[in-house]
């Protein structure tokens, strides 16, 4: 999902900056969210740029008076609208000696017409205590657009004094339609783990975690993993919102990898939670590891549901075609989850597990290779033959004949699992 951008969120920007309600330009939602940005940097350019020779004679013209005298100019001829487009034509230094002596709420007014870009020295030479107090005002009056735009030119000790100036939902708001979302790990870095955790409990009390989850897949990896487990250590009600948030808005692609990326314990709290067993929950699951292909998140929660939960995936495992199985093979190989795979596999009704144990006997001498040593490893012999057991008699023993060149240690233990299974054809195979 990363680098992906929601058409919704752009169509609030586009409107934002036009003045116009987001509902009635809600038919531009159809197009691709990055065809929305590039028209709103196209409307951009035609408001700032419009009149430039003017606002510069403005620009220059304000180094020949005092800067106190400059911001009465400003706040009572100008006001807010025109001062914002001369501000990124200032010298970064006289802009910051003008606004000192501007009301913090003419400058948050004058933030609301900004093109941070454009301003972007200006706004990284205020200082924190003046970016703190216009954060606040903007944040009361709910400007979280506004907000998100300045994430990426803030000086790190205005950021942090910006942060302190705003409540969690509101952070949440702003981060999720801040402009670059590459600046989202960095913002999150600065954040204690006592905050986080009250943002992410506060994503469950205001039903915000579209918001949320869009913030856990713009961070690193490691961030992804420490948020996780923050969030599987919250009380049941707050990981069971997220399910039902996940449900309802199909948010399961975003979800999925931030279980993966939690600890073996957040992982196994998160897949024994009763809200995730429900069959209609479930199938959610399997559709977005379908449709995104996320068969390595499947595959690593798979053995951490209660056996009636995964039987149940199991049973609705039986729509897979073997495209989806292949898909899900290779997985295995290449993220090193054929333990997961195998005891998975063994637990299917008998028609897809023909179609697994088909896979694995048209399947590469390394894949094969792989597939034999993990198995062994995990001592899932047993799992692997009842998988093999599908295959007709012929199969089996051109399987059992490659399986023999293995490792002695690999064929005994296979040996001795094919035998309490009675399966001949691929036991004396081994043995020949």
């Amino acid at each position: 999902m990363t680098g992906y951008l929601s058409p919704a969120v752009e169509v609030r920007k586009l409107a934002r900056l036009i003045g116009a309600d987001a509902e009635d330009l809600a038919y531009f939602e159809r197009l691709d969210g990055q065809v929305i940005r590039d028209l709103r940097d196209q409307v951009t350019v035609v408001l700032y740029d419009t009149d430039r020779q003017l606002l510069q004679r403005v620009a220059t013209a304000t180094k020949l008076i005092p800067a106190k005298l400059a911001a009465v100019i400003g706040e009572r001829a100008f006001g807010p609208l025109l001062c914002a487009r001369v501000t990124g034509l200032l010298d970064p230094s006289r802009a910051v000696d003008i606004a000192n002596h501007l009301p913090v709420t003419f400058l948050a007014a004058l933030a609301l017409h900004l093109d941070p870009r454009r301003a972007s020295r200006v706004i990284g030479e205020m200082p924190p205590a003046t970016v703190a107090a216009i954060a606040g005002e903007l944040a009361a009056g709910e400007e979280y657009i506004v907000m998100g735009g300045f994430v990426g030119h803030l000086s790190k000790a205005a950021l942090l004094a910006a942060l302190d100036a705003v409540d969690d939902e509101s952070l949440l708001r702003t981060a999720y339609v801040i402009e670059e979302k590459q600046n989202i790990a960095a913002l999150v870095a600065l954040l204690p783990d006592e905050r986080l955790d009250d943002v992410i409990a506060t994503a469950s009390s205001a039903e915000l975690w579209v918001e949320a989850l869009d913030v856990l897949d713009h961070v690193t990896e490691r961030q992804r993993g420490a948020l996780g487990d923050l969030a599987a250590a919250q009380d049941d009600e707050v990981l069971d919102s997220m399910v039902r948030a996940a449900l309802s808005h199909e948010l399961w692609s975003e979800v999925l990898p931030v279980v993966r990326a939690m600890s073996p314990e957040s992982r196994k709290r998160f897949a024994t939670l009763k809200s995730i067993q429900a069959r209609r929950v479930l199938q959610t699951i399997i559709d977005a590891a379908a449709e995104d292909s996320l068969w390595a998140e499947l595959l690593v929660l798979l053995p951490l549901l209660p056996t009636t939960a995964r039987r149940q995936v199991a049973a609705l495992a039986t729509s897979f075609d073997l495209g989806l199985f292949a898909q899900i093979v290779s997985t295995a190989h290449e993220e090193e989850l054929w333990p997961a795979l195998i005891a998975f596999a063994a637990e299917l009704d008998k028609g897809p597990r023909r179609e697994m144990a088909k896979l694995i006997d048209g399947s590469d001498d390394d894949v094969l290779e792989s597939l034999l040593g993990a198995v062994h490893d995990a001592g899932l012999e047993a799992d692997l033959v009842a998988v093999l057991r599908e295959l007709p008699a012929t199969a089996q023993r051109r399987l059992g004949t490659r399986v023999a060149t293995a490792p002695a240690e690999v064929v005994q233990a296979l040996t001795g699992a094919a035998d309490a299974a009675a399966l001949e054809p691929f036991s004396k195979a081994l043995t020949k």
